[in-house]
């Protein structure tokens, strides 16, 4: 199935209640009445937040337009997931405080990147720093960069 099929089938679950398992969010999600959901492909539980693949792009739509969610007395937040761009990382829990240069050379590091490579524009709060390649990250065995949360300081 294309990628874009299964992005317009997709939802996240924000907010879950510990005692909700995959069983109950099957139950929930694929009861039309409840939830205005559908039958469901898989559902990925990790700790108070879920991934909802649904059969249909309408059911998903439908459980996004509901907008209100309750289960286990709990209100749930029910979103798009946020999209994938192979261009661009976020990297978070930067300290404000933290010099550009630094967040430069940590990046450079960790990445491998020359700073021609990527481009790097910090949040208003300073805590976030969105990271831009001009090039697409590999889908080889590097692809995957895990970034430690660590305090960055001068």
């Amino acid at each position: 199935m294309p990628v874009e099929n299964q992005e317009e089938r997709t939802v996240e679950v924000l907010g879950l209640p510990q005692a909700v398992d995959e069983e109950l969010l099957y139950l929930y999600f694929e009861n039309k009445r409840r939830s205005g959901g559908g039958p469901l492909s898989s559902v990925d539980k990790h700790g108070d937040r879920a991934v909802l693949v649904f059969e249909e792009p309408n059911d998903a739509a439908r459980v996004l337009s509901k907008g209100h969610h309750v289960l286990h007395n709990a209100e749930l937040t029910v979103r798009k997931p946020a999209s994938k761009d192979n261009c661009r990382l976020l990297l978070r829990g930067v300290s404000p405080n933290t010099n550009m240069e630094l967040i430069e050379l940590y990046v450079e590091n960790m990445m491998e990147l020359d700073e021609e490579d990527y481009t790097l524009s910090r949040s208003p709060g300073q805590d976030l720093v969105l990271i831009h390649c001009r090039q697409p990250f590999s889908q080889g065995p590097n692809a995957h960069f895990t970034f430690h949360r660590c305090q960055m300081s001068e």
